[in-house]
């Protein structure tokens, strides 16, 4: 039987919301949980990461909220074992600190950004590169965990920040050895954000999480954050987050709140993922010209020629490649204006400033690199939010911004990647 049960505040200085209780049917206790089909009835994939011996550099980074800290010890150890990424704590991995903090920590996260999550640490600053932060959805793991002292592993996500109070914390999935091999916790944390209350819960489950693999999801909405284990809907925290995130998998050490580290308990300490998967809904979403946060290139029809970031914020236009260059992930804001934040690390949003220059930036969102996507003959129009700046269009080798005109050359294709 699997079910979950209200957990006491822990430390967090704020009195818990008790919500809704759930017991689930009967699941399989003795064997893994096979993996899903990719394919979601009722939902359009949106990315996925099957972890066949590679990760998807245009989907993953793997230095942990590296402005906190040295980039050397922010970066994640893994490895890939039967078609599985293998998250690593290691005996002779660093600190991620080095300041007397012993807490070490091997994760990866769909998007980077000075000061992202937590403002009580800084070593340097880093540039923006959000490579997948989707609003609303169906997101799921197929892991295992492991129960090990001072040690806990995490499926989670935060607010993308684009203002201090979009930082809300879902803990999915976040197992620690202190809790045995079969609860974990079901958090939301508000941090800054005012609309949303704190929850903290401890989901059970009729299984060893240390020794079978299990499907961990959650169904995220408008108004509430829906948790499924094995595709049971087990529990729901009635509320959500209003603005778009940043997925975690990560295994961490000593991470204050886990305890000690028994000296007889080897490692390496290990979390292992099977896959990622994120679905936009079917409905509802379906009128959009473009699926908020997934990746294109962007071709212009009149040249052929597709839009490439260049160093020093430049853009070129050339023939096709498969370099990052040349790929956007493409995020519906706040505003209903869609911005396009070039996959390369380090190269922002597709921005334009005066004198008819279309750029990258350093990841800021205004009205500059705002952009609504027409309908067109054979492609799309992108139009500018900026007052008096409107179509992208092909200039020879260069992109460039016009006051109006829809000639042919205003005509893009997306290509979804």
């Amino acid at each position: 039987m699997l079910l979950a049960s209200t957990l006491a505040a822990t430390g967090a200085g704020q009195a818990t919301e008790a919500e809704a209780s759930t017991v689930a049917g009967e699941l399989s206790t003795a064997a893994d949980f096979p993996p899903n089909p990719i394919e979601k009835p009722g939902w359009r994939l949106d990315r996925n990461d099957e972890f066949n011996g590679s990760l998807d550099p245009s989907l993953w980074v793997t230095n942990y909220l590296e402005s906190r800290t040295a980039e050397w010890r922010s970066r994640a150890r893994y490895n890939f074992r039967d078609g599985a990424l293998v998250l690593r704590i290691d005996d002779d991995q660093p600190e991620y600190y080095g300041n007397g903090n012993p807490m070490k920590v091997s994760s990866i996260q769909t998007g980077q950004k000075t000061n992202l999550h937590k403002d009580d640490q800084f070593d340097h600053s880093i540039p923006t590169d959000m490579k997948y932060t989707p609003k609303y959805g169906y997101f799921e793991i197929r892991a295992k965990s492991n129960a090990r002292s001072g040690f806990h592993t995490a499926f989670w996500m935060i607010g993308r920040q684009d203002t201090w109070a979009q930082r809300g914390e879902v803990d999915i999935m976040e197992h620690a050895g202190i809790h045995g091999r079969s609860s974990f916790n079901y958090n939301l944390y508000p941090w800054s954000d005012p609309n949303l209350r704190l929850v903290q819960d401890r989901v059970r489950v009729g299984f060893d999480m240390t020794t079978e693999m299990h499907v961990y999801a959650v169904e995220w909405t408008p108004t509430q954050l829906k948790l499924f284990i094995d595709n049971v809907h087990v529990h729901t925290i009635n509320q959500s987050l209003d603005y778009p995130a940043v997925f975690f998998l990560g295994a961490y050490e000593r991470a204050e709140w886990t305890g000690d580290v028994d000296p007889d308990d080897p490692r390496p300490k290990e979390f292992v993922v099977d896959y990622f998967r994120a679905y936009s809904s079917d409905g509802g979403s379906s009128s959009d010209p473009l699926v908020s946060g997934a990746t294109y290139k962007i071709k212009n029809t009149g040249t052929g020629q597709y839009l490439d970031s260049d160093a020093a914020g430049a853009l070129v236009l050339t023939g096709s490649s498969t370099y990052d260059d040349q790929k956007w992930v493409a995020r519906k804001d706040s505003t209903g204006a869609w911005v396009f934040d070039n996959v390369r690390s380090g190269r922002g949003n597709l921005d334009t400033e005066p004198n008819n220059r279309v750029i990258w930036n350093s990841g800021d969102v205004y009205d500059d690199s705002r952009w609504s996507v027409e309908e067109a003959s054979g492609g799309f129009r992108l139009n500018n939010q900026a007052s008096g700046r409107d179509y992208l269009y092909a200039s020879g080798s260069q992109p460039r911004w016009n006051t109006g005109s829809t000639t042919g050359n205003t005509v893009w294709a997306l290509e979804r990647q």
